[in-house]
Order: structure tokens, then C-alpha cells, then sequence
């Protein structure tokens, strides 16, 4: 996917200012300036800030009025019941506002609904039944503010304070209490908190007033649950995050630990991206398969609780399950979003019957990935449409489904990530509407994913110190993305595809100095083929590589840019660079399970032509012959259990070089 290049513009004057006010680099300075961090007051905020450096909790809507009955239900013993959620963000939230409660004496109890059945909120089933268990609060977390029907429902039979991070709808749940930063009413300054950090405000604020010390204790769950859920990692939840980080590689929760165990990640490495991308998934596992408790048994599970290691591998092999019906979702959704004609739809969506309801949301993910476009994914079951929706910079999804609302039953959520349900007989005019929306709100560039560069490195630039700087600006997420530099006309060189499914790309990026750094370009494997390059202008980030007690820095892939050059065939290169290959086969080649062809591995031939005729022709000419050979049909690309190879068939026919659009195309240029 082409992608846009948009270089950060730099101010050296106020670099070198705030560089020396806070005893940073100046590359540093200018990073910070580049994030709408102007002044050193802000600087210092950024980088130094933390949890208690927060706002005056009392600001936000609705805590005092909860804080004070929640003690009063302690005080008296009454029952309380947190209602969370099913994903990752509500499995911490519960398990905060639980663990705080408990820690305080109270008669507390928790519930989160079944995904399949119940679906996101709360339902009338569930609080008839706690209803009929006596409980006298309820409290909800990352859930709620949309239920105003419900809450009026059932606030005469028992209690209900709804703690949510969601946009509220017009409407507001007539609850003993509401708190949400979003309410417009809401004086609290920050606006970004995950369900997790509303629910930690209300607990460090309850525990507060009774305890009258401060509570330290959590923040790694609130943590847990602020990544996971894909909120800005700016101001406050930054503050909280790093705190939570901290905590973690501490060893504070023993279920946290033992997911890193099993994971095979150090927990002194741990860091936001480890959270998102290896233990996040293994929790919302639970919700999405089978029941989310799991995730809240583990987070609460002792150190000496027999069931621990049980509930993490459990886990984990559910995240594995997981990923094979993920994978199989997504390319349905593919194969008919082309089929369909929709690919350049302003929206896209995709639907299906009985598509797992626990890994659309993944699925839709996938889809944005491919083609930089929001997208619905929706799983149909006896007439109804579940959808999970994720969107790109610029399009405000829940502000996109409130434009389509008299097509849906409910929906609820935020800009970059909603949750709906729909008739199926809705479906087409919803795709119909979501493109009206789309054409209103969004412009032809809008859909070309851009990448800001930070600035211009040089391969000798980048060194342990550099790396090691740059981790001030952690933890990376949201509205705090890992910074992203270049390398013009790098020098590249063994490329090649790694891992166990050969997904990723990797070359070796040469400098003036003696190093030789590494890249890795992860998801980048399909792409192999098309990188026969000795230079090439390539956009990373900087990452740290530790391989044998040694740590060294390495560049993470982005883009790759191959500078444009002249290429010229001729049957004299045809012929050369064949020869080349058919003397490489008889010496290296190998019989696959046909055992009639002989195969080559793709990655070991494409280095040896590039090490024998690259400085003769140049990388480009020689992938153009291997491409004219295999147009041709003489040369074929093939997946074994060696991974790619090329196979040489035999052909019993004569060929023209003529017969290959690539070698028409360049034979022209020259011979024309």
C-alpha cells in the first residue's frame, strides 16, 4: 500500500531553548516540539508527570455523590455488585473497583456479562437476577452511560452508579450517580480516561476519604486496561501508565506474571507495546471464546492459588484458537468486499452468517490494515446483525453510526472504535448511509495512510545512546506513537524472510562506520520479492534488539521506497543472468515432494544473483529478468515446507522473449 511521506517541519531556535531547560538533546526537543509540546512547562509535564500529578478528582461529575455512597454500603454491609465488561478494559476496571472494595471491607461481588448471549451493557435478564440476590448498589464500569431506559427501569429497586468512558448519547441514565468526563456538564479536565481509569479514580478517591492515604496499589491493572483499549496515551493516562509499567516489571500481580511466563517475555522489558500486541489479546481471549471471568479470575488469583497456571495457559490457547478464526473471518470479509466491487467504498463492510461475534472486531481490523479504510464487520444470527466497527485518522466512527442511527437497534462507543446491532434487511442501506456520511466528511487523500517523519538519520547516526534517549517519549500508544525517521538511499543488503511462517522481512543496513544495523519489517514477508535492492530510502522506528545477553539497536520497518532506476534488457543480459541461475540449480537445487522439478529456495538464489551481477546491473535489472523468466513460465514461485522456493519446469516448447510484458517494456526503452 502506497503510503504518504510527510516530513515534521523543526524549529532549531526553540529546540536548542527547551533542550537546555530540560537537559534533553536537542533531537529529543525537537520530537517534543513536534507533539504540540511548546513549552518547557509542558515538557516537563510529558516527561515527568505521574499519578499524583493528576487533576482535583472532585471535579469530575457525580464522584463525591458516589464516593459517599459507596462508604455508607461498606459501612452497612450492604451488597454491591460491580457490572463490567467483557473486553480487556472492562475485565481491569471490574477487577479494580472489586479489589478496592474488598481491601475496604466491603460485601462486594461482580458480574460481567456472556458475550454471545448478553452482548456489551447492561441487560434486563441480569438485573432481574441480581435484583432477585438482594444486591442494594450497583456499580458499572466501562459500561452504561447509553442504558438510560434500563437504569430507570430498575434505580427504585436497587442503586445504580454508572462510572463509563463512552460518548453519553442525549439522554444520561437517571442513576443515584454518572461518572463520565464526556458528559458536557463535566468539569474534570481530562476526557481521555479508559473505563479502567475512571474506575481507578473512583477507587483512589473512596479509598482516600476512608483510609486517608494514598493508594498505590492497581495501577498496574488500570494500566493493563488503558493500553488494551486504545485510548490516548497522553496527560494522565500516561502519567498512570508508566506507574502501571512499573508495577509490572516489579512483579505485582502474580496472573499478569504468569501470562509474561508463559509468553516468554521478561518482565523487566516490559512495555506498552508488549501489553497491546502480547498479553491484551490473551485476556480478551476469555471474552471473546469463552467467558471473561477467566481474565478477572486470573488478575485477582493469588500467587499460591492452585488454578493460576490453569487459567494463563487456558488463556493462552484460546488466543491461539482465536487467531485461526480471526484469519478465516478476515478473508471472507475480503474476498467479498472484491467480489462485491467495494474495495473503493468510502466505508466498508462486510457480513456474514454465524461469523464468531467474538473476533469481528479483529476481523474489522484486518480489513483496515488492508485497505486503509473504516470498516464494519458484522455477524448475522437469526436475522440480527452484531457489528464491531474500526476507523482511520479523520473518520469519527460513533459520530458516523449517530448519522445512521434510525438504521440500527443500538450502537455505542467512540471515534476510533464502536460496537452496533442491525436488521439484516438494514445492512445495504447502512453501507448506503455510512458512504453518504463518508463523502460528506472525508477527501480523497483521507484514505492514503501517511507517515510523519521526525527527521533525517544517518545509518552511522544510529547508535545504543540514541535508542536509549528515546525512550524519555515511552510509553508509546495512541496520540504518542513510537517516532518515525529515514534513512535516505540506505545501503541494503541480505534480505531475507524470517520467522516461523516467514512472515516478516529483514535486511541488513550498512553505514561508513564498521556496524551493521538490522531491520525488521514485521507483516512485510509478501513483499519479499519486490525488494531487489542495494538502495533504497526507508522510513523505522528505533527499537532495542537483545540476542544473547547483547542489545543492540534495531530498526523497525515502515516503508520502503526504491529509487527509481533505468532498466535495460537484452537477450544478452536474458541469457547471462539464466545461465546464472541454471549453473546455481545444478550445484544447489533440491527435489521437493513432487520429485520431478528441481526447487530452489527463493531467498538463497535471489542473494547469490544479486552478490554475482548486482554491481554489474543493479538489483532492479536483475529482479526484472526473474520476472520476464517466471512471465515466461520458466522459472515458477512456489510455497513448500522449505518456505518459498523457485522451480524450474521443463519446457518442451520454444519461447519468445517478446511474449513477456516486462520484457517488452524494458527491451523498448533500449532497442525500441
Amino acid at each position: 500500500m502506497k503510503k504518504q511521506w510527510q516530513w515534521r517541519k523543526h524549529e532549531p531556535f526553540l529546540a536548542s531553548e527547551m533542550a537546555q531547560s530540560l537537559h534533553i538533546s536537542t533531537f529529543l526537543a525537537e520530537i517534543l516540539l513536534g507533539r504540540g509540546i511548546t513549552t518547557v512547562e509542558e515538557g516537563v509535564h510529558f516527561l515527568h508527570d505521574t499519578v499524583a500529578d493528576a487533576a482535583d478528582p472532585h471535579l469530575m461529575k457525580g464522584l463525591d455523590k458516589a464516593v459517599e455512597r459507596l462508604q455508607s454500603a461498606i459501612e452497612k454491609k450492604e451488597k454491591i455488585v460491580v457490572y463490567g465488561d467483557y473486553d480487556v478494559d472492562g475485565i481491569t476496571a471490574t477487577v479494580i473497583l472489586y479489589s478496592i472494595l474488598r481491601d475496604l471491607g466491603a460485601c462486594v461481588d461482580y458480574y460481567i456479562p456472556e458475550r454471545q448471549s448478553e452482548g456489551y451493557g447492561l441487560h434486563q435478564e441480569a438485573l432481574e437476577q441480581l435484583v432477585q440476590a438482594q444486591t442494594d448498589l450497583l456499580v458499572t464500569v466501562d459500561c452504561g452511560i447509553a442504558s438510560a431506559a434500563l437504569v430507570s427501569a430498575f434505580n427504585s429497586a436497587m442503586d445504580i452508579i454508572i462510572t463509563d468512558h463512552h460518548e453519553p448519547p442525549p439522554q444520561v441514565p437517571p442513576a443515584y450517580a454518572v461518572l463520565d468526563a464526556k458528559q458536557p456538564d463535566c468539569t474534570y479536565p481530562y476526557k481521555e480516561l479508559a473505563g479502567a481509569g475512571v474506575a481507578y479514580l473512583l477507587g483512589r478517591t473512596l479509598w482516600k476519604q476512608m483510609r486517608h492515604t494514598t493508594l498505590t496499589k492497581y495501577a498496574e491493572i488500570a494500566a493493563l486496561g488503558t493500553i488494551a483499549d486504545l485510548v490516548p496515551l497522553t496527560g494522565e493516562n500516561r502519567a498512570l501508565v508508566k506507574a502501571g509499567l512499573q508495577r509490572m516489571r516489579e512483579g505485582a500481580n502474580p496472573g499478569l506474571n504468569k501470562l509474561f511466563s508463559i509468553a516468554n517475555i521478561p518482565r523487566q522489558r516490559v512495555q506498552a507495546g508488549t501489553i497491546a500486541y502480547l498479553i491484551a489479546p490473551r485476556l480478551n481471549a476469555s471474552g471473546r471464546l469463552s467467558h471473561a471471568k477467566r481474565g478477572v479470575q486470573l488478575l485477582l488469583a493469588e500467587e499460591t492459588d492452585p488454578q493460576i497456571t490453569l487459567i494463563a495457559e487456558e488463556l493462552s490457547a484460546l488466543n491461539k484458537e482465536r487467531q485461526a478464526i480471526e484469519k478465516q473471518i478476515s478473508q471472507q470479509a475480503v474476498q467479498q468486499i472484491k467480489a462485491g466491487g467495494h474495495e473503493q467504498d468510502g466505508v466498508l463492510i462486510a457480513y456474514g452468517e454465524e461469523w464468531h461475534p467474538g473476533v469481528i472486531g479483529i476481523a474489522a481490523s484486518r480489513v483496515v490494515e488492508k485497505y486503509y479504510r473504516p470498516a464494519l464487520v458484522i455477524s448475522v444470527h437469526n436475522g440480527i446483525g452484531k457489528g464491531s466497527c474500526r476507523s482511520i485518522d479523520g473518520f469519527h466512527m460513533y459520530q458516523a453510526l449517530q448519522y445512521a442511527a434510525d438504521l440500527l437497534i443500538q450502537f455505542g462507543g467512540h471515534q476510533m472504535a464502536a460496537g452496533f446491532s442491525v436488521a439484516v434487511e438494514n445492512i445495504e442501506a447502512l453501507r448506503q448511509r455510512l458512504c453518504e456520511y463518508a463523502a460528506k466528511e472525508m477527501k480523497a487523500e483521507d484514505y492514503v495512510p501517511k507517515i510523519v517523519i521526525e527527521g533525517e538519520l544517518l545509518a552511522s547516526d544510529i547508535t545504543l545512546a540514541l535508542v536509549q534517549e528515546m525512550e524519555q517519549l515511552e510509553p508509546y500508544g495512541m496520540k504518542n506513537a513510537r517516532p518515525i525517521f529515514a534513512i535516505k538511499e540506505a545501503n541494503i543488503n541480505d534480505v531475507k524472510m524470517v520467522g516461523t511462517d516467514k512472515s516478516h522481512l529483514q535486511m541488513k543496513i550498512r553505514s561508513t562506520t564498521p556496524n551493521v544495523l538490522t531491520a525488521i519489517g514485521w507483516s512485510m514477508g509478501e513483499m519479499y520479492s519486490n525488494y531487489w535492492l542495494d538502495t533504497a530510502d526507508i522510513a523505522f522506528q528505533l527499537d532495542l534488539n537483545e540476542f544473547r545477553g547483547e542489545i543492540t539497536p534495531q530498526l523497525v520497518l515502515k516503508d520502503i521506497r526504491a529509487k527509481k532506476e533505468d532498466i535495460h534488457l537484452n537477450r544478452a543480459v536474458m541469457v547471462d543472468i539464466y545461465q546464472l541461475i541454471h549453473s546455481y540449480a545444478k550445484r544447489f537445487a533440491f527435489y521437493g515432494s513432487s520429485n520431478s522439478v528441481p526447487e530452489i529456495e527463493q531467498g538463497r538464489l535471489q542473494q547469490y544473483l544479486l552478490q554475482e551481477r548486482q554491481r554489474q546491473y543493479g538489483g532492479a535489472v536483475v529482479y526484472a529478468v526473474v520476472r520476464v523468466l517466471m512471465e515466461l513460465g520458466i522459472l515458477q514461485l512456489r510455497l513448500s515446507s522449505h518456505g518459498p522456493v523457485y522451480v524450474l519446469p521443463l519446457i518442451a516448447h520454444k519461447l519468445q522473449l517478446l511474449d513477456s510484458a516486462t520484457y517488452r517494456k524494458y527491451y523498448a526503452r533500449e532497442e525500441g
